[in-house]
This record gives C-alpha cells, sequence and structure tokens, in this order.
C-alpha cells in the first residue's frame, strides 16, 4: 500500500496498491498537466531524491514554511506565532 502524490499540484491520496488513475485536482481544465501525462511520486520517493521540508524564522514571530527543492505548484505557508494564537495560510511562490 502507498500514499500516491500528484507531482504536478501535490496532493496527496489515500493508500492504495498502485497510484490513482488521475488525480481530481488536476482534472480540472485550468490546471496544467505535463505532455508526458500524470506523474506520481510517494513521500519516500521524494526523501530519496533529496526533498525536505524547511521552516525558516522570517522575522520574530513570522516563520515560512516549504518544500525544498520547490514541488509541484511551489506550495508555501506562512505560520504568525502570537500570545493570542496562531495562524497559518497558504502562499505560493515564496521562498520559505
Amino acid at each position: 500500500m502507498r500514499n500516491s502524490i500528484c507531482r504536478t499540484c501535490g496532493t496527496q491520496y489515500a493508500a492504495v496498491m498502485t497510484p490513482p488513475g488521475s488525480c481530481r485536482i488536476c482534472q480540472d481544465e485550468r490546471q496544467y498537466v505535463a505532455w508526458n501525462g500524470q506523474q506520481w511520486t510517494t513521500l519516500a520517493e521524494m526523501r530519496a531524491e533529496g526533498f525536505r521540508n524547511e521552516l525558516r524564522a522570517l522575522e520574530p514571530g513570522l516563520f515560512g514554511i516549504g518544500i525544498e527543492p520547490a514541488f509541484a505548484i511551489g506550495q508555501r505557508s506562512l505560520l504568525i506565532v502570537s500570545p493570542e494564537g496562531n495562524v497559518l495560510f497558504p502562499v505560493s511562490g515564496l521562498s520559505p
């Protein structure tokens, strides 16, 4: 059993014996899928290829979270940490 991850959009799917036939996100006509078609990976394969999570302090109370080297659509998140509570929100195209 493996959790397949779409190399185009980064969506991870439930554990199955073989990768899905297509990605639900990438089926949307607005999503670009490379000419070589739908590609899948797993977390173990990504680790073996050198992908890693990055957490960077950008300034006091603000952290960038992402994957290096860039993966899929370049998803990133920003984490604001404060005594009143934390806020995590997605952004795109920023370095972690």
